[in-house]
This record gives structure tokens, sequence and C-alpha cells, in this order.
């Protein structure tokens, strides 16, 4: 087995710490796998520009290779061996470092696993040309990886969007995620090895990322000192209130479900057939797809009979801004 752990935080500091001693918990799962890590804080990761190169060449059946030049590249190629995954990022500002949102803009577009099947489906059906057989079939590798959110605030709340975007890196590879742990309070903790429950938590992760690779009774990873989560498939507790109803959404997975008070408790019913499409699985990409695919015939014909207004606005509204404006 290929191990993977991967660090967005600052070297040899927190989110190191608890990334390593996960895999040491994957090291105890499985004696012989090969481990790797990464600290990706010297790495120059852009953000996404949305040009469509990768969407394109996935289309035509090629291993898309982003055609921007930086680190990008390195630490996808990293992820694409890997079997098992540890990601640890920290949050400054309630959410995961840039770096991070960063690198899964880019490398969702390549793994989504209903997209590469659409592609699949339309070259066996004589719709697109190309050999399916002749496929990076890589990209649609079987996978489990564990999150750590890593913040100082011991207020959660301030944490609060650490592990739900985490998630974001797992959705459209459909990588099975076997905990979300947010490792806040360190600003009172001090370090990592000052809290030993802590440490033993990051091993039973790191061994739960492991054994569930292959064995699908290994239960998600929440720990007794943590509260729980909400939503079955994702096990984040936040939930979308929907105004005048007491039906509520994951906003994380988009699965809809039933608020209910129990004994002056919240509850919240996600029906089965709501948690089979929820992102993350095949059900839920696959809608998405089909909604993006769509768009061409929705909006070509609206472009195509307003052209003569929309390049008199672009034109005296947005490439000639500064003169509409009025700025000197």
């Amino acid at each position: 087995m290929n191990i993977l752990g991967i660090s967005f935080g600052r070297k040899n500091s927190n989110c190191d710490i608890v990334c390593k001693e996960a895999l040491f918990g994957c090291r105890e799962a499985d004696p012989n796998a090969e481990i790797r890590f990464v600290n990706t804080i010297n790495m120059n990761i852009g953000r996404c520009r949305g040009c469509g190169a990768c969407s394109t060449a996935l289309e035509k059946g090629k291993d898309n290779v982003c055609i921007f030049k930086d680190d990008f590249q390195a630490l996808e190629d990293e992820v694409r061996w890997a079997d098992a995954i540890i990601v640890s990022a920290p949050v400054y500002t309630l959410t995961p470092t840039g770096q991070f949102k960063d690198f899964v803009d880019r490398f969702s577009c390549r793994h989504d696993v209903s997209a590469i099947n659409w592609v699949l489906d339309k070259r066996r059906s004589g719709e697109m040309p190309g050999d399916p057989d002749d496929f990076p079939m890589e990209r649609l590798r079987k996978r489990t990886v564990g999150f750590i959110s890593v913040g100082g605030a011991s207020t959660d709340n301030w944490t609060s969007f650490g592990t739900p975007l985490l998630q974001t890196f797992a959705m459209s590879a459909m990588m099975k995620v076997m905990g979300n742990y947010n490792a806040n309070s360190m600003g009172t903790i001090g370090n990592p090895y000052l809290d030993d429950q802590l440490i033993e938590n990051m091993h039973e992760l790191g061994r739960r990322t492991v054994k569930g690779l292959n064995d699908d009774s290994v239960e998600f990873f929440e720990p007794s000192n943590k509260p729980k989560g909400v939503c079955p498939f994702c096990h984040q507790r936040l939930i979308t209130i929907l105004p005048g109803t007491t039906k509520v959404e994951c906003p994380v997975c988009g699965i809809e479900g039933q608020l209910s008070i129990v004994d002056g408790a919240i509850e919240v019913d996600f029906p089965e057939a709501q948690v089979a499409r929820a992102r993350g699985t095949f059900a839920g990409l696959r809608e998405h797809t089909v909604e993006i695919q769509g768009f061409g015939a929705i909006c070509g014909p609206k472009i195509m009979a307003n052209k003569e207004k929309l390049d008199t606005l672009m034109k005296e509204r947005i490439r000639e801004f500064d003169k509409a404006i009025g700025n000197p």
C-alpha cells in the first residue's frame, strides 16, 4: 500500500506533527506500506484560472495535465501515487489556508469520477471518438483519506469551516473519508505532544484510514472527546435551514433532511435515498455532470440571440470601464 501525508502548515510545526503522528498510525495498520510525507509551505501552487483546458483534454481522453507550470503537478503526482492519504491544514480565518483551496480547485476537475465515466460512456456508445480502453484509468483509483484541521482557538466555532472545506478534496475523486478531526485549542495546548489523547486520536485516524481501504466494516472515526456529526455521510455538524419549513440541507453533501425537536433536543433525519445522492457518491456527482453538460444548450441560443446587445455592452461598459464610469 502507498500512503501519503500532506501538511499545508509550517515545517515541523503543529500541522506537521499531527500529520506525521497519523502516519505512524498508518504504519501500525500496515507495517509493509510505503509512506511518503510532503510539506507544501514552500511550494508554488497558483489558483485555478478557469481556462477549461483540463476539461477539454479530458473530453478528448488525454491525461489532462494542468497547462500552468508551477508546483501543482508535483503534488498531484504524489496524490495519484497514493492509496491512503492524510491531510492536515491550518485554519487562520475560519477556513483551511488558501493554498489548500488553490490545490483542490485545480485537482478536482482532473479527477471527477462522474465526468471521466461520462467520457468513457460516450466513447463506448460511439458518440465520442477514441478507444475507451486507451484512457488514464488511474484517475478512478479507490482511495481513503483522513482530514485534520489545526487551529489555535479554544472556541471551536472559530475553526468551524476547517474540516468541512477539507472534505472538498475528497468529493470529485470519490475518496472514502475515514475521519474529520478538528485539532483546535493549539493556543492553549501549546504543542500536540502535550496532549496524549490528541496523539492517540491521530494514530487511530491513521489506522482507520488504512484499514478502511479494503474493509467497508471499518467505521468513520469520531473520537469520544469531540462532538458527533449530524450528517450521516460527511459527519459534519453544519446544517442549512430552509426558511419557512422544517427541512434542512447538509451544506457539504447537498442532501436534504427533516428537522425535529425531541425532548428539547434537535434531531435531523436524512432519508437513505438522500444519503445515496450525497456529493462524494457517484449519483451525486452524476447529477452535477448532467446539470453542467446542459449549460451549452440553454445558454448558447440565448447568447447568440443577444449577440449584438452583449457585444455593445461588453465594449462600452466592461472593456472601456474607466471611460464609462467617468474616471479621468
